[in-house]
């Protein structure tokens, strides 16, 4: 199993090659990815993509939240969260 940091660095490492807007804008884990236009909804679609297949989790509706994506921070708690509990967490 992946600790917390674990989880935290595999996605800023995703979001910072996939997105050039994340990399523009210098993002650090806290910072909002959808204020700072970094990730768009297809965006979303690709971490939901990235996440189900490196974690081998699903995301439920309820987990599509926007605050579930709003930080590398919040994407890395929903993710560690769901692989200690094994079930779905929404806030």
């Amino acid at each position: 199993m992946s600790t917390k940091e674990e989880v935290q660095a595999a996605i800023r490492e995703f979001i910072l090659q996939q997105f050039p807007a994340a990399r523009k804008h210098g993002v650090s884990d806290g910072d909002s990815l959808l204020e700072q236009s970094c990730i768009d909804s297809m965006g979303v679609l690709e971490i939901v993509t990235f996440i189900e297949s490196t974690f081998d989790l699903t995301l439920s509706d309820d987990e599509l939240m926007s605050d579930h994506f709003e930080s590398i921070d919040a994407l890395a708690n929903l993710v560690h969260h769901k692989m200690l509990e094994g079930a779905s967490w929404t806030s």
